[in-house]
């Protein structure tokens, strides 16, 4: 899917959000089984909106990154970790069993 892009380090980040308002910023742990459920969810909800623009982290890979979006957010880091941002600004959060693609769907309408 074109519109589910990784993103490893701030520089990448600022790339893929340069045109947009809004995007969706999953922080995976690719150990854990409820982030792997939740994984699902989310790509259900990317495959049925291609126009919106989806990214992702790795946090055992993307440690750094992980840190700096926890730092520019104010949130404390979860993972699984589910963020909308609208004019780089939070405007949605959620994580473990929240991360639905009804409560994304939820959220949107």
């Amino acid at each position: 899917m074109e519109n589910l892009v990784r993103v490893q380090d701030l520089d990448s980040l600022k790339q893929a959000t340069a045109h947009t308002e809004h995007y969706w910023l999953f922080k995976h742990s690719s150990t854990c089984p409820v982030s792997a459920a939740a994984w699902n969810e989310y790509n259900e909800y990317c495959s049925l909106h291609p126009n919106q623009l989806f990214l992702f982290l790795v946090v055992q890979e993307d440690r750094e990154l992980s840190k700096n979006i926890e730092a520019l957010t104010q949130v404390k880091h979860e993972s699984p970790q589910l963020f909308h941002f609208a004019n780089q600004k939070v405007d949605w959060k959620a994580s473990h069993g929240g991360i639905t693609s009804k409560a994304m769907q939820e959220f949107i309408a």
